[in-house]
């Protein structure tokens, strides 16, 4: 049988996993993640007010019953005369890309994690091992709490996300050019 500080300590372990699984993930440059991306469903109508739809792009939805949005870029989309209307859908548009910005904050991250880490019902839905063992400490959710190292270390720590991929035909030049740029 295991001792009470035992138990606490795997509670701990499986608590840090979660969160620097949640760090790595808010450091992702994906589409999803960034402030700018809005998704936008597509529009499947062929008619509108009974005449046709020019914008209707669907060939055949009998084949594509479930309509995926698309991913916009709306850097810049408060002046509809400039907005360049970029899809940002795929990973790789947003790893090239150097608007992008981090949707979650390291404060933001760390606030949601706190709440849902102290709300029972998530916790049972979420994160059943834990919940399991505070059934068997006999304790409850609301006395969760990240180590303090953990909490140190991430009041220092900088939120980064991965870094801009370049372009081919910038890799290409370089490789042409033998890593000299002509102005």
């Amino acid at each position: 049988m295991r001792s009470r500080d035992e138990v606490w300590d795997r509670i701990q372990t499986l608590l840090v996993v979660e969160f620097q699984r949640r760090v790595t993930e808010a450091s992702r440059r994906l589409p999803v993640l960034c402030v700018h991306n809005r998704r936008q469903p597509l529009d499947v109508h062929r008619e509108v007010h009974g005449e046709d739809n020019n914008g209707y792009n669907r060939l055949d939805r009998k084949h594509l019953p479930q309509v995926d949005p698309i991913g916009l870029c709306m850097f810049g989309a408060e002046d509809p005369e400039t907005w360049p209307g970029d899809i940002c859908d795929e990973p790789i548009d947003a790893q090239r890309c150097p608007k992008f910005e981090p949707r979650l904050s390291k404060e933001v991250l760390l606030t949601e994690f706190r709440e849902q880490i102290t709300d029972a019902h998530w916790l049972m839905e979420n994160m059943p091992e834990i919940d399991a063992l505070l059934w068997v400490l006999d304790d409850t959710a609301a006395n969760l709490h990240l180590p303090w190292w953990l909490r140190l270390w991430y009041r220092f720590f900088r939120l980064r996300t991965e870094p801009v991929q370049p372009r081919l035909l910038e890799v290409f030049a370089e490789e042409v050019d033998g890593g000299v740029r002509s102005p």
